[in-house]
């Protein structure tokens, strides 16, 4: 039986050593018993009595896992101002335990327990990690509330021998989502996470994955992870969330006169407005022109979750015009499934039409339509948390196949597109940053106005917007980023690039070279690059530099 110190022995010793810290010692008579009790790590040092009394019942309980079954605290005593002195004797260790399982059909049934053996034989030590393991097995199988319990103990010798028992309630599987912080959650959204979990097997792994999902919704911020409420027939998952601010903004605007004293507007505008609606919408808006030779402009509007099913639709209108030269107009439509809210396949209906402007209808530049099927895998992975790169992972691929109509010809064509970005975090400041941006056009000839166009700060940079293009280009856009404080990161640049062009039979290298900077303040993100770009073996020179400006506010 386990003796225990007085308590107002140890207020009246607290009383004395007010202010100073108190010393354990753990010792034992025996030689042996002294070995065992060395190798057992404990606290030494308490700051009062009661954890002193704490520490020697939990190193009787520390005796009791590793076998000591009978263990006891035969003296204590206070051997000077501060020192206090527990006198154990460990008695007959248990080295092995027998355990009965022949009775435990249901533990067999679930493939928890081996169904080919009647007993269980194992050292006594790791009985406990047993009993964990099994019931971490139960609890991934849907019965989160299961216990076990060795009963009938027997002791002989160096083994003990035990019956197990198993109690547990019904399996348990979800059946509600509840989401508590905002009472406007997209209903599409929330109906297709509640389909999806609905009478799933509810483990840790399930709660996990209801958090995981939850946090792929830019559009809100989880406070605290979810909760379960278990009754006698349900069980709940509580999700709690707070409506976050995803929508962006950057740009300019500017006016000014040409040669003829005309009003020319120029400026940048790039808005993204997210969940506006409380349906989990996305519309973007973007608008460049730099008054004189290009202007362009692309709207695009994506509806998630449709009539409440995991249908979306996204379509978009995307306008280019170069100087006085010609102009195109293209539409797009797609009707997508998404497998979960990062993950799509759309199939859609793409055309465009371009108008030469001066009417020369020459050989490279002409009035043409075009339209085609199109068929697009999208998957994202963001990292909320992550103010400056919250765009982890990127998979963009889309191919069309259809025709191009123009003066006196018609062509069958086919394309390709493809985006795909990564971000390789090797720790907290230093990341590397991947992309691969590649486009492939195939017709049986080719109209200048029909080409893929890139350049600037969102392809190869180094060139001027939208100056370069191709009916193939094939790149890689690699930066060095590091964090510098929280508020500030520095990276590098490396672009390269391969490019062909039929309709003015050139092909060649493309090479962007540079640094930048961004720095988060309380109204947004401000960025810098400086650039150099420069094709095939071109020496470099510094007068070809381009600066990129860009300013991110979120609200």
């Amino acid at each position: 039986m386990k003796k225990s110190l007085p308590l107002f022995v140890f207020i009246f010793f607290s009383f004395n050593v007010l202010g100073q810290n108190l010393y354990l010692k753990i010792t034992a008579d025996a030689t042996s018993e002294l070995r065992t009790i060395d190798s057992i790590s404990y606290k030494k040092i308490h700051a009062n009595a009661k954890g002193i009394t704490d520490e020697a019942n939990s190193f009787s309980e520390k005796l009791k896992r590793i076998g000591f079954l009978e263990n006891e605290i035969v003296s204590n005593k206070k051997t000077n101002d501060s020192t206090f002195v527990f006198n154990f004797k460990l008695g007959k260790k248990t080295d092995f335990i027998y355990i009965n399982i022949r009775s435990n059909s249901e533990l067999k049934n679930l493939g928890v327990l081996d169904s080919k053996k009647d007993t269980l034989k194992m050292a006594f030590s790791e009985t406990e990690t047993f009993l964990n393991a099994t019931l971490n097995k139960l609890e991934q199988k849907g019965y989160s509330l299961a216990k076990l319990r060795l009963v009938n103990l027997k002791s002989e010798k160096n083994i003990l021998t035990a019956d197990l028992n198993f109690e547990t309630e019904k399996l348990r599987e979800v059946n509600d989502i509840v989401i508590n912080g905002y009472d406007k959650f997209p209903e599409g959204h929330k109906k297709e996470i509640r389909r999806r979990y609905k009478n799933k097997i509810f483990n840790q792994e399930t709660l996990k994955s209801i958090h995981a999902d939850f946090e792929k919704f830019q559009f809100v911020t989880q406070t605290k992870y979810p909760e379960i409420l278990f009754k006698t027939d349900t069980t709940k998952v509580y999700v709690y969330v707070e409506k976050a601010k995803p929508n962006r903004f950057d740009g300019f605007i500017g006016f000014g006169n040409d040669d003829k004293g005309d009003l020319k507007i120029n400026g940048y505008l790039d808005l993204l407005l997210v969940n506006s609606l409380n349906v989990g919408e996305r519309f973007n808006l973007y608008w460049k022109s730099d008054g004189n030779k290009q202007t362009t402009f692309n709207a695009a509007l994506e509806l998630p979750y449709m009539f409440r099913t995991p249908v979306g639709m996204k379509a978009s209108l995307t306008i280019f015009k170069q100087d006085s030269t010609f102009q195109n107009t293209q539409t797009a439509i797609d009707l997508g499934y998404y497998f979960n809210y990062n993950t799509r396949a759309y199939i859609g209906y793409q055309s465009a039409t371009s108008n030469d402007i001066q009417n020369l209808q020459g050989s490279t530049i002409r009035d043409f339509e075009n339209s085609f099927l199109t068929g697009n895998f999208e998957f994202t992975q963001f990292k909320n948390d992550d103010y400056f790169f919250p765009e982890k992972t990127l998979v963009n691929i889309k191919g069309g196949t259809g025709k191009r109509t123009s003066e006196n010809s018609n062509n069958n064509q086919f394309f390709a597109n493809i985006d795909l970005r990564k971000n390789l975090y090797l720790n907290d400041k230093n990341i590397i940053y991947i992309r691969s941006q590649s486009f492939y056009l195939q017709s049986e000839d080719y109209i200048t106005n029909e080409l893929y166009r890139f350049g600037g700060i969102n392809s190869i940079r180094g060139f001027n917007e939208n100056s370069l293009q191709a009916n193939a280009l094939y790149s890689i856009l690699t930066e060095y980023r590091y964090v510098v404080a929280p508020t500030i990161y520095l990276h590098s640049i490396i672009d390269f690039g391969y490019f062909q062009d039929k309709t003015t039979k050139n092909e060649g290298n493309l090479l962007g070279l540079g640094f930048g900077f961004g720095l988060l303040t309380k109204n947004g993100l401000f960025n810098l690059i400086y650039a150099n770009g420069s094709k095939d073996d071109q020496q470099i020179k510094l007068s070809n530099s381009i600066i990129h400006i860009s300013f991110k506010a979120k609200f």
